[in-house]
């Protein structure tokens, strides 16, 4: 189990950094290519499918539990059920959202072109992004099947070379006349040629052997289906809010040329909340299969340790991201993109950290099926955080967005800890004292070492960058070990270390 735990987390986390660094390569490229305006369309029209995403109902986490608790019975009828009826809901939805982009595209483009140029362009990048929506949709029925499969290495592994493969081609053949559309012909083709992919490894019997066929569509199934998935729907549907209106409210009060100044910040800031969650994400199975077991008392000392580590982790990347992430920014970007920097990465690195300082609430409550409460309370933070947005937009430009990003999410993840808490049956005060507390003394000198690189001795090249990280980083590697774990969990990493074990 801790076996299958730690190369879940690390393939999750290696994707992770490959795409960290594939975006620190490419944004400076994109920019250069693209320009302001076209780049911050993007950014623009990835809210907009993000949101047409959710089409599928909150049913991609259903499938994966399913796809698991039916492997686990080796029930191979309900298998193939499954991946049937959802394979056509999904194929579905990608056709509608396909004619909706497509009809964008014919009769609209107009809206998005800009003064003095052809709309041409902007209508076959729209057709492009169509014809993806056609195999993407139903692709995520694979995805999920493999995740429910606990074969994230493949998965990964797919997904690296095909981002490597993507951005190396864009490298080579773009020019600022083809880029936009280049870049959405390589995304497109790089998801299609992953979804195939997928779904030819599930056919081997080896992943599965799972097959499409159409007389083992089950409309009852499907609605099961949908009515686990529909409180992930709610859920996802006010994370999306929260995340992905920002730049839209910026686009369409300032335009898209104001996006990439609130944007790039952004996006550095998400591989915060990108870990969090990937470090996250393999342990909801975890807890379903030992709270199915009774195992309570295992829950607790799981979920208490491994917060102890993912809070430590994130926070750690959020006091770096908020000191370091402007000299950053002007040795990567350009110093034209850190004008209000230092305070927007202070409010987006303090809206990201919040919830991970109860990083496992979401997986543990979705594992027990007490994810209601997701549903019921982050609509209304979604909805006051975009009324804030539209409001401070106005008088504040991109500032306001963030504050009103931050301001909802103060009052919302207060109540959230405090619930889980009593569903895992320990009080707030534990949680705090074994997870939060021991983290204090390592994040306290890893800052200070931070701030006197910056303010002191200056970071104004990327050498000094590095030192600074890798400077950050040991003082925080070691104060955590030190001072954050107590010696029976030094001796359960040093028991597991591959180091341990060769020799």
């Amino acid at each position: 189990m801790f076996r299958r735990l730690v190369v879940n987390t690390g393939s999750n986390v290696l994707v992770m950094i490959v795409k960290m660094a594939l975006t620190f390569i490419m944004t400076p490229i994109f920019i250069h290519f693209l320009g302001n305006y076209d780049y911050g369309l993007w950014e623009m029209v990835a809210a907009v499918l993000g949101y047409m995403g959710m089409l599928d109902l909150g049913i991609k986490p259903a499938i994966s539990r399913f796809a698991s608790k039916y492997k686990a019975e080796e029930d191979q009828h309900s298998l193939l059920t499954v991946y049937a009826s959802t394979l056509v809901f999904m194929a579905g939805i990608g056709l509608l959202i396909a004619l909706m982009l497509g009809g964008w595209g014919l009769l609209f483009s107009n809206v998005m072109t800009p003064e003095g140029e052809e709309p041409l362009k902007y209508t076959i990048f729209l057709l492009i992004l169509a014809g993806q929506m056609l195999i993407v949709f139903p692709g995520y029925v694979t995805e999920s099947y493999l995740e429910g499969f606990q074969r994230y290495n493949i998965k990964n592994n797919i997904t690296i070379v095909n981002s490597v493969i993507g951005a190396t081609v864009f490298v080579i053949f773009a020019t600022p006349a083809n880029a936009l559309l280049l870049l959405a012909l390589v995304n497109a083709v790089g998801l299609v040629l992953k979804f195939l992919i997928y779904g030819v490894l599930l056919r081997r019997p080896s992943f599965g052997g799972i097959v499409f066929r159409l007389a083992y569509f089950n409309a009852t199934k499907l609605r099961e289906l949908m009515t686990f998935g529909f409180k992930s729907f709610i859920q996802g549907v006010a994370t999306r809010v929260e995340n992905a209106t920002d730049t839209l409210v910026i686009g369409a009060f300032l335009g898209p040329a104001t996006v990439p100044f609130y944007s790039i910040p952004q996006n550095l800031v998400r591989y915060i909340q990108t870990l969090g969650w990937t470090l996250s994400h393999a342990f909801m199975p975890l807890f379903s299969d030992l709270a199915a077991r009774s195992e309570n008392d295992k829950i607790q000392g799981i979920y208490l340790v491994a917060s102890k580590i993912v809070v430590g982790l994130v926070m750690a990347m959020g006091i770096g991201a908020a000191i370091v992430g402007t000299p950053f920014l002007a040795l990567w970007i350009g110093t034209e993109y850190t004008e209000q920097s230092d305070i927007i990465l202070l409010l987006l690195v303090s809206f990201t950290v919040l919830p991970l300082i109860n990083p496992f609430s979401s997986r543990y409550l979705t594992a027990i099926g007490k994810h209601g409460i997701f549903a019921r309370l982050m609509p209304i933070s979604a909805v006051v955080n975009l009324g804030l947005s539209l409001l401070l937009v106005q008088h504040y430009g991109v500032v306001g967005v963030a504050v009103a990003s931050l301001l909802p999410s103060l009052v919302l993840q207060p109540v959230l800890l405090v619930y889980s808490c009593r569903q895992l049956e320990v009080s707030v005060a534990t949680y705090l004292r074994e997870s939060l507390l021991p983290n204090v003394l390592p994040l306290l000198l890893m800052g200070a070492v931070t701030a006197w690189m910056r303010w002191s001795v200056g970071i104004d090249s990327y050498l000094l960058l590095v030192i600074t990280v890798l400077l950050a980083i040991v003082v925080f590697c070691l104060s955590f070990w030190c001072l954050s774990f107590n010696p029976q969990e030094r001796s359960f990493v040093l028991e597991r270390s591959p180091l341990r074990r060769s020799t």
